[in-house]
């Protein structure tokens, strides 16, 4: 991924958004993505369901939204902290009509090695507004806004002291789980959808290779992402769309082809439902699409 959104490969000549974010540090010493970003609350500023190694931690700004991780719901409003473990799939809604605005910042494993934080057994709550924790991101934002000399040291500095208080003070009883067969089964469909979703797919060969029943998969699957399994692959199809559009080589009809639509009038609905915007505002002015941030999900 550029150091500030969701990693796009490039196959042949389509961008592909990818919903596992083996996360890429333009310096690999300091392995830590962050970001502002801003979800609408118009239609269309549901980003997609998505996972990483990294811990996650949400500081909003304004507004609010709903984190979902692994099913489990998490309010976040102004001047509050949502915790995303590591591992877990998990998406972001928003829920006020102002949309939310918030900083994200994810920190891989690696930049705390030598400490004793476990992400992968420490159960963290996923929900605070202490100010131990919160005076540590808002001094980290204003290190990484600043960029002086040796903000990088200084930034791990906050990010110790930041995680010291959620380990001390906000840390729970029992260890978090590896994941269940259902978990497991959610990533790999997650990861399927993504290598087919240009070629003409069925609910039903998505649910053979996972191995669950139909009716029981696709409950699952919409609790863990928030979208139904064709609402995914719709999704995947606009937002390749979409990229094609902004590179300004392909016109609707070739982007809607490219990216799994033959039909250019059903991609032109599908794409306004998904995405917020018609496919022809594409790359205008004000013609962004409600869940464009500096994050490209």
């Amino acid at each position: 991924m550029p150091c500030f959104g969701m990693i796009l490969l490039l196959k042949g000549e389509i961008l592909l958004p990818a919903f596992y974010e083996a996360l890429t540090h333009k310096d690999p010493s300091f392995p830590v993505i962050f970001h502002l970003d801003f979800l609408s609350g118009t239609q269309g500023g549901v980003e997609a369901a998505h996972w990483h190694e990294g811990i996650e931690l949400l500081y909003c700004m304004e507004g609010a939204a709903l984190v979902m991780a692994d099913r489990e719901p998490c309010r976040m409003t102004a001047d509050t902290l949502a915790v995303i473990p590591s591992g877990s799939v998990h998406y972001i809604s928003p829920d006020a009509p102002e949309g939310c605005r918030y900083y994200c910042l994810i920190v891989e494993p690696a930049l705390l090695a030598e400490s004793s934080f476990s992400f992968q057994t420490v159960r963290l709550e996923r929900r605070t507004d202490d100010p131990l924790v919160l005076v540590h991101f808002r001094r980290l934002i204003e290190e990484m806004a600043a960029k002086d000399k040796y903000y990088k040291e200084a930034v791990r500095g906050e990010i110790y002291l930041l995680f010291t208080s959620l380990y001390r003070y906000h840390s729970l009883p029992g260890s978090l789980s590896q994941g269940s067969r259902q978990d497991d089964a959610v990533k790999s469909a997650i990861l399927y959808l993504r290598a087919h979703f240009r070629e003409k797919l069925t609910v039903d060969a998505v649910c053979r290779h996972v191995g669950f029943s139909k009716y029981y998969f696709c409950r699952m699957f919409k609790e863990s992402t928030g979208r139904s399994v064709l609402e995914y692959i719709h999704y995947l199809r606009c937002a390749a769309a979409r990229n094609l559009l902004e590179t300004g080589k392909y016109n609707i009809s070739e982007s809607a082809r490219l990216s799994g639509f033959p039909d250019v009038s059903y991609f032109t609905k599908v794409f306004k439902k998904q995405m917020g915007i018609l496919p022809s505002q594409v790359g205008r002015e004000g013609g962004t699409s409600p869940q464009d941030t500096s994050r490209n999900w």
